[in-house]
Protein backbone atom coordinates (compact mmCIF):
# COMPACT_ATOMS: atom_id res chain seq x y z
CA UNK A 1 0.00 0.00 0.00
CA UNK A 2 1.34 3.43 -0.97
CA UNK A 3 1.91 6.07 1.77
CA UNK A 4 -1.20 8.03 2.70
CA UNK A 5 0.50 11.35 1.91
CA UNK A 6 2.04 11.96 -1.50
CA UNK A 7 4.85 14.53 -1.76
CA UNK A 8 5.80 16.01 -5.13
CA UNK A 9 8.77 18.31 -5.90
CA UNK A 10 8.56 21.30 -8.25
CA UNK A 11 10.72 24.24 -9.28
CA UNK A 12 9.49 27.73 -10.13
CA UNK A 13 10.38 28.30 -13.77
CA UNK A 14 10.60 31.68 -15.45
CA UNK A 15 7.28 31.37 -17.29
CA UNK A 16 5.48 30.48 -14.04
CA UNK A 17 6.07 33.74 -12.17
CA UNK A 18 3.89 36.83 -12.17
CA UNK A 19 5.31 40.30 -12.72
CA UNK A 20 6.45 40.54 -9.06
CA UNK A 21 8.79 37.55 -9.49
CA UNK A 22 6.90 35.05 -7.33
CA UNK A 23 5.05 31.92 -8.39
CA UNK A 24 1.75 32.99 -9.92
CA UNK A 25 -1.40 31.86 -8.16
CA UNK A 26 -2.71 30.13 -11.27
CA UNK A 27 0.39 27.95 -11.58
CA UNK A 28 0.28 27.14 -7.86
CA UNK A 29 -3.34 26.00 -8.09
CA UNK A 30 -2.53 24.01 -11.19
CA UNK A 31 0.33 22.20 -9.41
CA UNK A 32 -2.09 21.26 -6.64
CA UNK A 33 -4.43 19.67 -9.15
CA UNK A 34 -1.50 17.86 -10.75
CA UNK A 35 -0.48 16.43 -7.37
CA UNK A 36 -4.07 15.34 -6.73
CA UNK A 37 -4.08 13.50 -10.05
CA UNK A 38 -0.68 11.88 -9.45
CA UNK A 39 -1.63 10.82 -5.94
CA UNK A 40 -4.90 9.27 -7.14
CA UNK A 41 -3.32 7.52 -10.15
CA UNK A 42 -0.57 5.99 -8.02
CA UNK A 43 -3.15 4.58 -5.60
CA UNK A 44 -5.55 3.14 -8.15
CA UNK A 45 -8.41 5.63 -8.25
CA UNK A 46 -7.14 8.25 -10.68
CA UNK A 47 -7.99 9.43 -14.18
CA UNK A 48 -6.04 6.67 -15.92
CA UNK A 49 -8.26 3.95 -14.48
CA UNK A 50 -11.50 5.93 -14.23
CA UNK A 51 -11.50 7.01 -17.88
CA UNK A 52 -11.61 3.38 -18.97
CA UNK A 53 -14.72 2.96 -16.79
CA UNK A 54 -16.44 6.06 -18.18
CA UNK A 55 -16.01 8.18 -15.04
CA UNK A 56 -14.10 11.31 -14.08
CA UNK A 57 -13.35 13.49 -11.06
CA UNK A 58 -14.94 16.95 -10.85
CA UNK A 59 -13.72 19.63 -8.46
CA UNK A 60 -16.58 21.03 -6.35
CA UNK A 61 -14.90 23.36 -3.82
CA UNK A 62 -11.39 24.69 -3.30
CA UNK A 63 -9.86 26.88 -0.56
CA UNK A 64 -6.17 27.84 -0.74
CA UNK A 65 -4.42 29.85 1.96
CA UNK A 66 -0.84 31.01 1.42
CA UNK A 67 1.59 32.75 3.79
CA UNK A 68 4.31 33.31 1.19
CA UNK A 69 5.22 32.16 -2.31
CA UNK A 70 8.39 30.60 -3.73
CA UNK A 71 10.34 32.81 -6.12
CA UNK A 72 11.78 32.17 -9.56
CA UNK A 73 14.32 29.35 -9.54
CA UNK A 74 13.34 28.05 -6.09
CA UNK A 75 12.32 24.49 -5.39
CA UNK A 76 9.18 23.64 -3.41
CA UNK A 77 6.99 20.63 -2.58
CA UNK A 78 3.24 20.09 -2.71
CA UNK A 79 1.88 17.34 -0.47
CA UNK A 80 -1.62 15.90 -0.69
CA UNK A 81 -3.80 13.30 1.00
CA UNK A 82 -7.42 12.14 1.19
CA UNK A 83 -9.10 13.38 4.36
CA UNK A 84 -12.48 11.66 4.17
CA UNK A 85 -15.09 10.04 1.93
CA UNK A 86 -18.88 10.16 1.86
CA UNK A 87 -21.23 8.62 -0.68
CA UNK A 88 -21.09 11.59 -3.08
CA UNK A 89 -18.01 13.62 -2.09
CA UNK A 90 -14.43 13.16 -1.01
CA UNK A 91 -12.26 15.77 0.71
CA UNK A 92 -8.61 16.16 -0.24
CA UNK A 93 -6.11 18.42 1.52
CA UNK A 94 -2.78 19.94 0.52
CA UNK A 95 0.34 21.36 2.14
CA UNK A 96 2.90 23.57 0.37
CA UNK A 97 6.51 23.56 1.58
CA UNK A 98 9.34 25.86 0.54
CA UNK A 99 12.91 24.94 -0.39
CA UNK A 100 13.76 24.52 3.32
CA UNK A 101 10.68 22.30 3.83
CA UNK A 102 8.84 24.97 5.85
CA UNK A 103 5.07 24.99 5.46
CA UNK A 104 4.05 28.10 3.50
CA UNK A 105 0.46 27.22 2.66
CA UNK A 106 -2.46 24.81 2.91
CA UNK A 107 -5.50 23.96 0.84
CA UNK A 108 -8.78 22.10 1.23
CA UNK A 109 -10.76 20.68 -1.68
CA UNK A 110 -13.94 18.69 -2.27
CA UNK A 111 -14.46 16.39 -5.25
CA UNK A 112 -17.29 14.43 -6.82
CA UNK A 113 -17.08 11.46 -9.17
CA UNK A 114 -19.39 11.61 -12.17
CA UNK A 115 -20.35 9.42 -15.11
CA UNK A 116 -18.91 11.05 -18.25
CA UNK A 117 -21.91 10.21 -20.43
CA UNK A 118 -24.75 11.08 -18.03
CA UNK A 119 -22.93 13.71 -15.89
CA UNK A 120 -24.58 12.06 -12.88
CA UNK A 121 -22.68 11.44 -9.60
CA UNK A 122 -21.33 8.01 -8.72
CA UNK A 123 -21.25 6.30 -5.30
CA UNK A 124 -17.76 6.75 -3.84
CA UNK A 125 -18.26 4.15 -1.11
CA UNK A 126 -18.37 1.41 -3.74
CA UNK A 127 -15.49 2.73 -5.85
CA UNK A 128 -13.07 -0.14 -6.46
CA UNK A 129 -14.13 -1.97 -3.29
CA UNK A 130 -13.44 1.00 -1.01
CA UNK A 131 -9.98 1.80 -2.39
CA UNK A 132 -10.50 5.52 -1.89
CA UNK A 133 -11.72 5.29 1.72
CA UNK A 134 -8.75 3.08 2.59
CA UNK A 135 -6.48 6.10 2.11
CA UNK A 136 -8.33 8.45 4.45
CA UNK A 137 -5.86 10.26 6.71
CA UNK A 138 -6.12 12.88 9.47
CA UNK A 139 -2.94 14.90 8.82
CA UNK A 140 -3.21 18.49 10.04
CA UNK A 141 -4.79 21.05 7.75
CA UNK A 142 -5.56 24.05 10.00
CA UNK A 143 -7.40 26.26 7.50
CA UNK A 144 -11.16 26.59 7.08
CA UNK A 145 -13.06 25.29 4.08
CA UNK A 146 -15.08 27.36 1.65
CA UNK A 147 -17.45 29.86 3.29
CA UNK A 148 -20.84 31.02 2.05
CA UNK A 149 -21.03 34.34 0.27
CA UNK A 150 -23.39 36.22 -2.02
CA UNK A 151 -22.72 39.11 -4.37
CA UNK A 152 -25.05 42.12 -4.51
CA UNK A 153 -23.50 43.81 -7.58
CA UNK A 154 -25.96 44.22 -10.44
CA UNK A 155 -23.47 45.28 -13.11
CA UNK A 156 -20.55 43.09 -14.22
CA UNK A 157 -16.95 44.22 -13.86
CA UNK A 158 -16.10 42.25 -16.99
CA UNK A 159 -17.17 39.53 -19.40
CA UNK A 160 -15.38 36.70 -21.18
CA UNK A 161 -15.89 33.57 -23.26
CA UNK A 162 -13.93 30.37 -22.59
CA UNK A 163 -11.69 29.73 -25.59
CA UNK A 164 -9.41 26.87 -26.64
CA UNK A 165 -6.74 27.45 -23.97
CA UNK A 166 -9.41 27.57 -21.22
CA UNK A 167 -10.96 24.15 -21.92
CA UNK A 168 -9.84 20.99 -20.09
CA UNK A 169 -10.01 17.31 -21.06
CA UNK A 170 -13.59 17.08 -19.76
CA UNK A 171 -14.63 19.64 -22.37
CA UNK A 172 -15.47 22.47 -19.98
CA UNK A 173 -13.80 25.53 -18.47
CA UNK A 174 -10.73 24.42 -16.50
CA UNK A 175 -11.09 24.82 -12.72
CA UNK A 176 -8.04 27.09 -12.45
CA UNK A 177 -9.18 29.27 -15.36
CA UNK A 178 -12.20 30.42 -13.33
CA UNK A 179 -9.73 31.82 -10.79
CA UNK A 180 -7.44 33.40 -13.39
CA UNK A 181 -10.31 35.18 -15.13
CA UNK A 182 -11.42 36.59 -11.77
CA UNK A 183 -7.90 37.76 -10.87
CA UNK A 184 -7.64 39.49 -14.25
CA UNK A 185 -10.51 41.77 -13.23
CA UNK A 186 -8.67 43.13 -10.17
CA UNK A 187 -6.55 46.32 -10.28
CA UNK A 188 -2.91 45.62 -11.07
CA UNK A 189 -1.63 47.88 -8.30
CA UNK A 190 -2.97 45.61 -5.57
CA UNK A 191 -0.60 42.84 -6.65
CA UNK A 192 2.35 45.21 -6.26
CA UNK A 193 1.67 46.00 -2.60
CA UNK A 194 -0.31 42.93 -1.50
CA UNK A 195 -0.12 39.17 -1.90
CA UNK A 196 -3.01 36.78 -2.49
CA UNK A 197 -3.52 35.32 0.96
CA UNK A 198 -6.64 33.23 0.47
CA UNK A 199 -8.83 32.13 -2.43
CA UNK A 200 -12.11 30.24 -2.08
CA UNK A 201 -14.05 28.84 -5.03
CA UNK A 202 -17.32 26.93 -5.08
CA UNK A 203 -18.20 25.50 -8.50
CA UNK A 204 -21.88 25.04 -9.29
CA UNK A 205 -22.26 24.78 -13.08
CA UNK A 206 -20.09 23.69 -15.98
CA UNK A 207 -19.07 26.36 -18.51
CA UNK A 208 -18.30 25.57 -22.13
CA UNK A 209 -16.43 26.85 -25.19
CA UNK A 210 -17.54 30.33 -26.33
CA UNK A 211 -20.25 30.54 -23.70
CA UNK A 212 -20.92 34.15 -22.64
CA UNK A 213 -19.97 34.65 -18.98
CA UNK A 214 -19.98 37.72 -16.74
CA UNK A 215 -18.03 38.49 -13.56
CA UNK A 216 -19.83 40.30 -10.72
CA UNK A 217 -17.81 41.56 -7.77
CA UNK A 218 -18.32 43.16 -4.34
CA UNK A 219 -15.36 44.73 -2.53
CA UNK A 220 -15.62 44.93 1.24
CA UNK A 221 -15.20 48.42 2.64
CA UNK A 222 -11.82 49.23 4.21
CA UNK A 223 -10.34 45.85 3.26
CA UNK A 224 -8.83 44.05 0.32
CA UNK A 225 -11.43 41.30 0.25
CA UNK A 226 -13.61 40.56 -2.77
CA UNK A 227 -16.71 38.41 -3.14
CA UNK A 228 -17.20 37.27 -6.72
CA UNK A 229 -19.70 35.42 -8.88
CA UNK A 230 -19.32 34.21 -12.45
CA UNK A 231 -22.77 34.14 -14.02
CA UNK A 232 -24.10 32.68 -17.24
CA UNK A 233 -26.51 34.44 -19.56
CA UNK A 234 -29.85 34.41 -17.79
CA UNK A 235 -28.24 34.84 -14.36
CA UNK A 236 -27.32 31.26 -13.40
CA UNK A 237 -24.29 31.30 -11.09
CA UNK A 238 -21.48 29.12 -12.44
CA UNK A 239 -19.19 29.69 -9.45
CA UNK A 240 -18.80 31.79 -6.32
CA UNK A 241 -15.41 32.93 -5.09
CA UNK A 242 -13.72 34.97 -2.38
CA UNK A 243 -10.31 36.61 -2.82
CA UNK A 244 -8.47 37.95 0.26
CA UNK A 245 -5.23 39.94 0.03
CA UNK A 246 -2.76 40.86 2.75
CA UNK A 247 0.01 43.43 2.79
CA UNK A 248 3.37 42.03 1.68
CA UNK A 249 6.01 41.68 4.40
Amino acid sequence: MKPYIGSYPFEVETFQVDYTGGLSFGFLANKMLITAGNHANERGFGKERLSADGKTWVLSRLAIEMYEYPNEGEKYHVETWVEGVTRLFTSRNFRVLDKDMRVIGYARSTWALIDIATRQPADLNTLYDGALAAYGHDAECPIKGVSRSRVSATEPTGTFMPLYCDIDYNGHLNSVKYIEHILNELPLDIFRSHMIHRVEVSYSAECFHREHLAIFMDKKEESHEYDVEIRKEGGEVACRAKIIFKVKD
